[in-house]
């Protein structure tokens, strides 16, 4: 009897708010190398038709992507942005824990091994060489000096919020190569 083996494997970053950037890594199974990487933004507000309950209706619909990319890729692995307080803003870090929760909730709903990896923006600005304090330009020209990614993908044509994403994600990518027994469910 033949046992399937897969030949690789995903993982996926997302940068949760209202403009959710993606970023789907396909990955060599032995050797963890990036084998290709398709991003998207998805407009939370593009989708919202319940005027009457705008972030429940944008909750439901980012619930929905997240499944929609969880059942289609079955990634073992899942990055995001954690939520943060900004000064500036201090009722945003509301808003963004709720769609933190709900992509954490729809990944693990549909499959409760997924390994989630959960980085402040300051650590993954830092961690992507672009500084912790960087702004979007930044961030884009350090994600654009990783030949890894911008070898398989043009990075002109991605959103500001597709490159967190892949930031997200890159360093989720690191962290598996340097620790790839995280990856086995004792």
């Amino acid at each position: 009897m033949d046992s399937y083996s897969p030949s690789t494997f995903y993982l996926i970053g997302i940068d949760p708010g209202n403009n959710t950037g993606i970023a789907i890594y396909e990955l060599d199974c032995n050797t963890k190398a990036v084998i290709s990487i398709v991003t998207h933004t998805v407009v939370l507000d593009n989708l919202v038709t319940n005027r009457n309950e705008v972030l429940l209706n944008r909750n439901a619909i980012l619930s929905s992507v997240c499944k929609k990319l969880s059942s289609t890729y079955t990634p073992i692995v899942l990055a995001m942005e954690s939520a943060f307080l900004n000064s500036r803003f201090p009722k945003a870090v509301m808003q963004l824990s709720q769609y933190t929760s709900t992509v954490e909730q729809a990944f693990y709903g549909i499959n409760s091994f997924i390994k989630i990896h959960r980085y402040p923006p300051k650590y993954i600005k830092k961690y992507i060489g672009a500084g912790g304090n960087a702004d979007k330009d930044a961030m884009t020209l350090a994600v654009k000096a990783l030949p890894e990614i911008s070898a398989r993908i043009d990075l002109d044509r991605v959103t500001e919020h597709e490159i967190d994403a892949l930031a997200a994600g890159y360093i989720a990518v690191s962290y598996v190569r340097q620790y790839p027994h995280t990856l086995i469910e004792y």
